[in-house]
């Protein structure tokens, strides 16, 4: 893929940082891809490429592995890495643009009335978790919804850079409720979470899993350096598989 120097009259800029640049583009068959590229990355990543997988390689296999078992994503479409003056170390990802879509945490940032029912994003995770997939980083930032009329909203599994694929459903494991309690805590950021048991019921938890989630909610935080530590665990168990077979997740 050639990488554009300048945005064309038929791309939309979406994001423009230091390292991230996010662009949508037509596609020749037509709708939008959104190209995602990780730029200026640093001097050590050839080497880490012995270790860990490129960001946009792991988050194109996860898209992938959503897509296949029917869970709402992106569609993946392609990945790519090099080099350029003016981009330094990049890695692209490109996606299917889905239309009309928003962050769940812009719909928060509006007002809590525009926020739609929050049961379906838990039983988006369930299934996400019962595919053997943990995001990483299941924050409101990372979700799209789209709100059809008269249709209940949907929401889309998005930016899975962090993400990790076991070889069984995790759901019940260390990984899957670092997940539920990342999602939940970036909620009450943002509005009371008065609803949480009702949207656990969409997660498949009972009363006893509630009681066991809000517990471990209390001492649960997003900051560096425990959502590191909680991501080098599951990077760990899944760069050990990856030396055989796909690793299993250890249940709490």
């Amino acid at each position: 893929m050639i990488v554009p120097q300048h945005i064309r009259a038929d791309e939309t800029l979406i994001k423009a940082e230091a390292r991230t640049l996010i662009w949508s583009e037509p596609l020749s068959g037509g709708g939008r891809a959104v190209v995602k590229m990780y730029r200026r990355r640093g001097l050590i990543e050839p080497m880490r490429r012995l270790v860990v997988r490129y960001r946009s390689e792991r988050e194109y296999q996860l898209l992938a592995q959503l897509h296949a078992c029917g869970i709402p994503c992106p569609e993946p479409i392609r990945w790519s890495h090099g080099s350029d003056r003016r981009h330094g170390r990049f890695e692209i990802l490109v996606t299917r643009e889905i239309p009309a879509t928003a962050p769940l945490a812009y719909l928060m940032k509006r007002s809590r009335s525009a926020v739609p029912d929050l049961r379906p994003l838990f039983q988006l995770a369930r299934r996400m978790h019962d595919a053997g997939i943990a995001h990483g980083a299941f924050y409101p930032t990372n979700i799209l919804v789209s709100l059809p009329a008269g249709d209940p909203p949907a929401y889309h599994v998005n930016d899975l850079a962090h993400g990790c694929r076991f070889r069984d459903g995790i759901t019940g494991t260390r990984p899957a409720t670092f997940d539920v309690l990342d999602m939940l805590r970036g909620i009450e950021r943002r509005m009371p979470i008065d609803d949480c048991p009702r949207w656990l019921e969409g997660y498949g938890a009972g009363a006893e899993g509630v009681r066991q989630f809000l517990t471990l909610l209390e001492g649960h935080w997003l900051e560096r350096p425990w959502r590191h530590i909680r991501r080098a665990e599951t990077d760990t168990r899944e760069a050990i598989g990856r030396l055989g077979r796909a690793p299993r997740a250890v249940r709490t």
